[in-house]
């Protein structure tokens, strides 16, 4: 994997050994958990997740580095690339630091994503599911070129009521655009 992505504000890098307590802190806080239906994290079931992320051949992982303060916000990757297809069935990111909420940090990661997706690794798709309730991100990927797809009724339980499951995908000519 290249190594280092630079954007405006911040860069990603591969997730490394020193983001565990980041990634522990991040997935131990129900706020930032809720938003990708899981429940917060006891250690050791966070430090199996980060292992896992670590060895993982069919995906990438970065850690999203605010550059000012060089210090790590959250991570952001790609899962379930499927090579011969071209396909990225999973992106996924996670601004950890709830102050940063709002400040477009997510809107830069992605972007700097998708050009490694579209350009570097040569993806012809790129997908991704989001909750019905989360408008921030939805909206987020909407204006990044995302398109909605489809909807698995009734997908997740959070906070003891259903909610729809959004697949968004972009397409390598739409993102050309």
């Amino acid at each position: 994997m290249d190594s280092i992505i630079v954007g405006e504000r911040l860069y990603l890098r591969p997730l490394q050994e020193s983001n565990s307590e980041d990634f522990y802190t991040w997935f131990s806080d129900d706020q930032v958990t809720r938003f990708i239906t899981m429940k917060p994290l006891p250690k050791d079931e966070a430090r199996a997740l980060f292992n896992s992320l670590l060895n993982d051949p069919k995906g990438v992982y970065f850690a999203i580095i605010k550059k000012d303060e060089e210090r790590a916000i959250g991570y952001i990757f790609l899962a379930d690339i499927l090579k011969s297809h071209r396909v990225a069935l999973e992106f996924g990111i996670v601004i950890g630091d709830k102050n940063l909420w709002g400040h477009g940090y997510g809107s830069e990661a992605t972007k700097l994503l998708l050009e490694y997706g579209f350009k570097r690794l040569n993806l012809h798709r790129i997908q991704l599911l989001v909750l019905d309730f989360n408008k921030r991100a939805r909206n987020m990927y909407g204006k990044l070129g995302f398109v909605e797809e489809g909807v698995q009724r009734e997908g997740r339980l959070v906070d003891g009521k259903w909610h729809d499951v959004v697949l968004m995908g972009m397409l390598e000519k739409e993102y050309e655009k």
